[in-house]
């Protein structure tokens, strides 16, 4: 029996030669392999040749880790979807300001005693413009008028902030008359027609009677704001706050 019949022995099988090549891909083999290889003399350089062989095991994860920077470097090579994607962007940005910003027009007569003035279900004024009182007049004059409580915010459209800002406040006249009423402020550019007059002017004045009572209202235009003073009462009681606003001017 010659060498090549030998080997083909009744003892080898293919299950045990399955075996053997699944344990020569596993680690307990290639630590071993590895203990050999410094044992014994090998060429130069082969040894090393051998471990980087060995280390290519790993490749797969080093190739998964690289995918992603390749696919960026692909994407940055495509400056129309830069552009494209910039500009929805933009457009998306452009579109969100205007929605926020744009605010619908309020007809001059809405601003009257026949709004919802009850401080009760008014909330805070949330301050999307700047508040001041006219500078014409005692309004600003601190201890002629007392305001009361804090600025409230009045809805009127259906914008998505408030309006226009109330200040209540109340004004001694005598020993037993008070004079309450409120102060608006609303930008000049929400409003349509403006007001003819441009300061306070107690002989220009509306008035209303309404189940709950009635009113005078003054409005006016200074510099890029309206102001509509609506006082709880009648000519007495406008009369009364026109000479106190008036001689403070004085």
């Amino acid at each position: 029996m010659n060498a090549s019949e030998s080997s083909r022995s009744p003892e080898y099988s293919e299950p045990d030669h399955t075996v053997s090549d699944s344990f020569a891909d596993g680690p307990v083999f290639h630590s071993e392999l590895k203990r050999v290889l410094f044992e014994v003399d090998v060429p130069e350089n082969g040894k090393q040749g051998v471990l980087d062989a060995l280390a290519q095991s790993g490749s797969d994860a080093t190739i998964s880790t690289d995918q992603l920077p390749v696919s960026r470097r692909t994407f940055l090579k495509k400056p129309g979807t830069l552009v494209g994607l910039s500009t929805c962007l933009l457009f998306a940005a452009v579109l969100a300001f205007f929605w926020v910003t744009r605010q619908p027009v309020i007809p001059l007569a809405k601003l009257s005693p026949e709004l919802n003035l009850d401080s009760r279900f008014m909330s805070e004024f949330d301050r999307n413009f700047a508040t001041s009182f006219p500078a014409q007049g005692g309004w600003h004059q601190k201890g002629l008028l007392n305001f009361i409580g804090q600025t409230y915010g009045l809805s009127i459209s259906e914008s998505v902030v408030h309006d226009a800002a109330v200040r209540f406040f109340r004004l001694s006249s005598g020993k037993t008359r008070t004079v309450y009423g409120a102060l608006l402020q609303i930008p000049a550019s929400r409003v349509s027609p403006l007001p003819t007059l441009t300061s306070f002017d107690p002989g220009k004045v509306e008035y209303t009677q309404l189940g709950k009572g009635n009113y005078a209202t003054v409005k006016w235009v200074e510099a890029d704001q309206v102001y509509v003073c609506i006082v709880f009462g009648g000519a007495r009681e406008l009369e009364a706050l026109g000479r106190a606003l008036q001689s403070t001017a004085a």
